[in-house]
């Protein structure tokens, strides 16, 4: 089997393990997101609802972003040839930024919750976390050529 083709068996290995897992997770994840955005913007929350205004939001399993970090986990740990240090931390540094975007898309919806056309402005913003995970990736290679741990 040739590089490519280990490579990207690896990585749909990676991506399904690692989208199962955060699938399991999500109840969890999107319990702590409403914690840490109640918590930013001092609203009152429970477990994942947040109230704002006589409105209650809910932090559904797709707020998460689970399918963006499986994407990102599975892109970075199947890179060949990579120490694992490298790749785990990189791993903490992206799962990081993807999170930390993606707090700050939810308290951009929030903040936004009375404008005219709220469902376009959600769906506007929340497209914002993939092209960050692709970025991720793209930072990834860019860093590994640097180091020229790659061609």
């Amino acid at each position: 089997m040739d590089n490519g083709k280990k490579y990207l068996l690896n990585f749909f290995i990676y991506f399904i393990i690692l989208y199962i897992i955060l699938k399991y997770l999500e109840w969890f994840i999107a319990i702590f997101l409403a914690f840490v955005i109640g918590s930013i913007l001092n609203i009152p929350y429970f477990e994942n609802m947040i109230f704002l205004d006589g409105n209650t939001l809910e932090i559904i399993p797709a707020c998460t972003c689970s399918l963006e970090m499986a994407l990102f986990l599975g892109y970075v740990l199947s890179t060949p040839k990579i120490p694992l240090k490298y790749k785990l931390t990189y791993s903490v540094f992206g799962i990081a930024i993807i999170n930390f975007g993606n707090i700050l898309r939810i308290v951009l919806i929030i903040k936004n919750l009375g404008v005219g056309n709220y469902e376009l402005l959600h769906n506007i913003v929340s497209f914002i976390i993939f092209p960050l995970a692709l970025f991720l990736n793209w930072l990834w290679i860019y860093i590994l050529k640097r180091k020229k741990l790659i061609n």
